[in-house]
């Protein structure tokens, strides 16, 4: 730049006549003088030379200013600039691969195809193996980069490429090679070692791995690197044993990520794998964990033949961990090393063992033969009835257990109309065949749901309805939904259930009343009392007592004297009873006239409107109960008779009561006090004269 800027100069400012030699300047007819221009020729070019220097050094302001581009346009120019290019993200792919490895040197030959200038990853990682050279077509690579979990990229221009790694191995019992960019077709030559994760057709998986031979588990010379170590995982088998045998495995790592896992699991004799993503060779699982998974799993199916032999093998990375569970249908018995845990967390019996290297456990499985028995067994039942004025409803519903499919007969009430069938929540066109009902079964656990109506509601001596479940059941419940213009007297069923205890209260209450009419302070007789408990019957105990205290202490007023201020405390407490007595009369006149019959219905959960029945166990007809009862007008015209009684009866025991409370007097005074005479001293006498 410096010389054609010299060269620019003196073309410029015209080269000096000695400045060309003597044979070119004659041929170049250039003039001996060395500035043969005139001044003004000179002036000129110099003043030329100074604009062109000018220009060289400012370029920008031999130009006229040039708007700037807009943000838009900046964004179109950097998007076209980092747009990535069409064959994005898969623009390199890899057909073939060599693999060359010696007791201490791996070589991988990769035939690289890219559709674009691209980085591809190469086979390798930092934490166990990289190459030492990197030769691209033949010759040294320089643009290369590593992640930063371990992977070397490399820099391809667009084309095929042939790339050759080399790099010495680690002095370790196993390598792993992980394969970002995985080739189609993987070709090996190995020599002392063992090449894991390479398929016999040529395909490979994502990591492979190559294993010392003839070193054990720890190779001559083999050595740790610093912060890995060697894959240790954990290999659990879940038997289970149904009507199918299968298995369930699930290889856990143990150790921290960050190295490929390639291991060969044995099966069990007789297992085969079901799981399309698993290679099985020779009788074992063939598994690739790629560096950052932790789990690995499949599922077998096992031949159904006794006994079992589950072996821990020895001298291998991992540990296994059984379980075994076992369907009813099944009988097992267990010989070897203990189970260490007998549940599971939902407290099914689950057997499970944590064998040592070595160690065995030996299952034999038997199939109980069958017993002479029933094939349907109802473990639950409910009928609940619903009695109206003219009609009645019915549900019945029932969880049933059943070991083989068929139709199961139900027979209704006479004169039951169906409505519905629900079979497991789902609602069934069954119908019904004059008092039968045909449920389908299926093998297993179900739940069956049926109402019906039928003519007649609930009369003086009503039954529920006569249902048949076709076979002996338990736990059967008989719920009742008593109207409310019923009252209820006497009730039958089943001996857990409801019972009406009004009447052994009353018959209590009774011999209460015939006694307390052979006291005669009052002028009540035992019909009396008797027709005053009855009406009383329908309050709490409490509020009897205070009615029938108030009647005897009125009668105990007059037959007893008290004087002072015991006679008044008495009269004031006369006058409280008698407020409270009143007051409880009025209240159960009130509520015979308006409120409810208090029966006192109790049992089993029942109330007054709801009765409930349980029987453990019944034969094929399901439980009955008799209820009496007669219309809530029968009570509410009972009351009625006796409220007016009682108001007639009144009248004469006020008139009574307050005789009895003013005998005597209301209320007495207190005396007034007496005042003691003070004796008068005798006036003292004359001293004598002298």
């Amino acid at each position: 730049r410096v010389l054609l800027l010299a060269l620019l100069v003196l073309a410029t400012l015209g080269f000096p006549g000695g400045f060309w030699p003597a044979p070119l300047r004659r041929w170049l007819r250039v003039p001996a003088s060395p500035w043969p221009w005139p001044q003004r020729d000179r002036t000129s070019k110099t003043a030329a030379a100074a604009a062109v220097l000018l220009a060289l050094a400012f370029p920008g302001a031999t130009r006229a200013e040039e708007p700037s581009p807009s943000p838009d346009t900046l964004q179109e120019l950097k998007r076209r600039l980092l747009e990535a290019p069409d064959c994005a993200p898969s623009c390199a792919s890899s057909p073939r691969m060599l693999v060359e490895a010696t007791p201490s040197t791996l070589r991988l030959r990769l035939e690289v195809l890219a559709g674009a200038e691209t980085a591809v990853p190469l086979p390798g990682n930092a934490q166990h193996w990289v190459p030492e050279t990197v030769l691209v077509d033949g010759r040294p690579s320089a643009a290369l980069w590593r992640a930063t979990n371990g992977t070397l990229w490399l820099a391809v221009s667009e084309g095929a490429h042939q790339v050759q790694l080399e790099g010495a191995l680690p002095p370790r019992a196993t390598v792993q090679i992980e394969l970002p960019l995985r080739p189609h077709r993987v070709e090996a030559k190995v020599e002392g070692w063992t090449l894991d994760g390479l398929h016999e057709d040529g395909l490979s998986d994502e990591n492979l791995q190559l294993s010392r031979k003839g070193q054990g588990d720890k190779g001559a010379g083999a050595a740790l690197q610093l912060g890995t170590l060697p894959p240790f995982v954990r290999v659990e088998r879940y038997l289970v044993l149904g009507l199918q045998w299968t298995v369930e495995t699930r290889v856990e790592r143990m150790t921290p990520t960050g190295a490929a896992v390639v291991l060969e699991v044995p099966l069990l004799p007789g297992e085969s794998v079901t799981s399309s993503e698993l290679r099985v060779q020779g009788g074992k699982a063939l598994v690739n964990m790629p560096a950052n998974s932790t789990v690995a799993a499949w599922s077998s199916v096992l031949d159904p033949k006794s006994p079992i032999e589950l072996v821990a093998p020895k001298g291998i990375p991992w540990v296994e961990v059984w379980r075994l569970d076992v369907s009813p249908v099944w009988h097992v018995q267990l010989s070897g090393i203990p189970v260490v845990a007998q549940q599971d967390a939902s407290g099914a019996k689950l057997p499970e063992w944590w064998p040592w290297p070595g160690e065995s456990v030996k299952v034999e499985v038997i199939r109980p033969g069958s017993v002479q028995g029933q094939t349907l067994t109802i473990d639950q039942s409910a009928l609940e009835v619903t009695p109206g004025a003219r009609a009645t409803t019915v549900t019945f519903t029932a969880n049933l257990r059943s070991s083989r499919g068929g139709l199961h007969p139900l027979k209704l009430p006479e004169g039951a109309e169906l409505q519905s069938v629900t079979i497991n929540g789902a609602q069934q066109p069954i119908r019904q065949e004059g008092r039968t009902v045909a449920i389908p079964l299926v093998p297993g656990s179900m739940s069956i749901a049926l109402a019906w109506r039928q003519n007649g509601g609930m009369s003086g001596a009503w039954r529920t309805p006569e249902v048949e479940a076709g076979t002996p059941t338990v736990n059967a419940d008989l719920s009742v939904k008593v109207p409310q213009d019923r009252w209820v007297l006497f009730l039958w069923g089943p001996r857990m259930g409801p019972a009406v205890l009004f009447w052994s209260f009353l018959l209590v209450l009774l011999g209460v009343s015939v006694g307390l009419g052979q006291v005669r302070w009052t002028p009540l007789g035992t019909r009396h009392w008797v027709l005053l408990a009855l009406g009383l019957s329908q309050v709490p105990i409490p509020a009897i007592l205070v009615v029938f205290g108030w009647l005897l202490l009125l009668g105990w007023r007059r037959k007893q004297e008290l004087s002072g201020a015991w006679f008044n405390l008495r009269q004031v407490g006369l006058v409280l009873i008698t407020a409270v007595a009143i007051a409880i009369l009025a209240v159960s006149v009130h509520g015979g006239l308006l409120g409810q019959p208090e029966m006192q219905v109790s049992g089993n959960g029942s109330s007054p409107w709801q009765l409930r029945w349980f029987q453990d166990r019944t034969q094929v007809a399901l439980p009955t109960a008799t209820i009496v009862s007669v219309p809530m007008l029968v009570y509410r015209g009972a009351m009625l008779a006796w409220s007016m009684w009682m108001a007639l009866a009144m009248l004469g025991w006020l008139r009574w009561g307050w005789q009895s409370f003013a005998d005597g007097g209301l209320w007495k005074r207190r005396p007034p006090p007496v005042v003691a005479a003070v004796p008068v001293p005798p006036a003292p006498s004359a001293p004598p004269t002298t």
